[in-house]
């Protein structure tokens, strides 16, 4: 998988300036810290995201 292509992920928790992601296909693995600010407005704990280069956006 490059760097280009999306990933889905779901936020699981918003800890200070940063939240906390997990990834769909892998829902044992480990968690991703993101700085909030790159995440789209509106994202909430259960938002389904996908990130395509450092880009986030808010899947239905």
């Amino acid at each position: 998988m490059g760097f280009a292509d999306p990933v889905d992920y779901v936020v699981v928790s918003f800890e200070g300036d940063y939240a906390m992601l997990q990834k769909i296909d892998e829902p044992n693995g480990e968690l991703t810290q993101v700085a909030i600010a790159l995440l789209p407005d509106g994202a909430t704990d259960g938002s389904r995201v996908r990130r395509v280069m450092l880009e986030y956006t808010l899947l239905p």
